[in-house]
């Protein structure tokens, strides 16, 4: 357990049980707050709901071998000499490779991802703008801070040697070009966890950090491109935060997690149906 705010280097199964001395706040449970409800922030919550389990999956997931690879090397990666996952032996190499915090791979998925990273490096290092993507700087550092008595988390994917810029590893099997990728970003709460980052450099670090996002599409030939958001976006996703952040602390102190509206809602009539309907009396 970690009782002291800073910047540390943990492995992910700690990270995302929760180190701080109190069940902490997190960009992802700031979403859940500020999208769907308390109830959904708390089932999420590993130090709040007993039952709760880290999901793991069977299948093959691109990004998340590809984000282990690029940014912390092979010695994150264990790969399985295998054609599938069907064999028992196989399947047991595979949890084995979990249970030491490894990615599983068969040969024939590494060869795929290790090709992705490779067009993912040349391209960061082919950015205009400084300072290069993913480069000099630490992987996966780890904030701890604490705000008016709520401790608070973080993960950074890659923080810069200098402190300053802040890099998050994206993939998407649809396109990372800027125009369409740039809709994702309030779609997925990315704007919170954007700002949210922001917030802990400045409190531990006590200066202002840009955040980049760097997405890379999960098909050939990679394509990668590299985002910021505006000031305005920031601002609202920090008036995002701040809402949050007084319902988590209303939650905690009264022990009360309410999800959706008690009442009956009434969905309005969008103009798009009407409009469309008309048009079809017309026709």
């Amino acid at each position: 357990m970690i009782t002291k705010p800073g910047v540390y280097d943990l492995p992910m199964a700690e990270y995302h049980a929760d180190p701080c001395p109190e069940p902490s706040l997190s960009s992802s449970i700031i979403r859940l707050l500020c999208s769907a409800s308390p109830l959904h922030a708390w089932t999420a919550h590993p130090r709040l709901n007993a039952a709760y389990v880290a999901e793991e999956s069977d299948r093959f997931d691109v990004g998340t071998a590809a984000h282990a690879l690029l940014l912390e090397g092979d010695d994150t990666i264990a790969v399985i000499d295998a054609p599938d996952w069907r064999k028992k032996e196989t399947q047991a190499a595979r949890d084995d490779a979990r249970a030491a915090g490894r990615t599983p791979l068969l040969i024939a998925q590494y060869e795929s991802v290790a090709v992705m990273v490779e067009r993912a490096r040349e391209q960061c290092g082919a950015h205009e703008d400084a300072p290069i993507p993913l480069a000099n700087g630490r992987p996966e550092e780890t904030l701890i801070w604490q705000m008016a008595g709520t401790w608070c988390r973080a993960r950074l994917d890659w923080l810069h040697a200098d402190g300053k810029t802040i890099d998050d590893y994206k993939t998407t099997s649809a396109s990372a070009n800027p125009a369409a990728w740039s809709r994702t970003i309030f779609g997925g709460g990315y704007d919170i966890q954007a700002a949210w980052y922001r917030l802990g450099v400045r409190e531990l670090l006590d200066h202002d950090a840009a955040f980049r996002f760097v997405v890379q599409e999960t098909e050939p030939p990679y394509a990668l491109s590299v985002i910021g958001l505006s000031p305005d976006a920031l601002v609202l996703a920090e008036k995002k935060i701040l809402y949050a952040f007084d319902v988590w602390r209303a939650c905690l102190k009264d022990g009360r997690w309410p999800g959706y509206p008690t009442q009956t809602c009434y969905a309005d009539l969008p103009p798009w149906e009407e409009a469309a309907w008309l048009a079809k009396e017309l026709a």
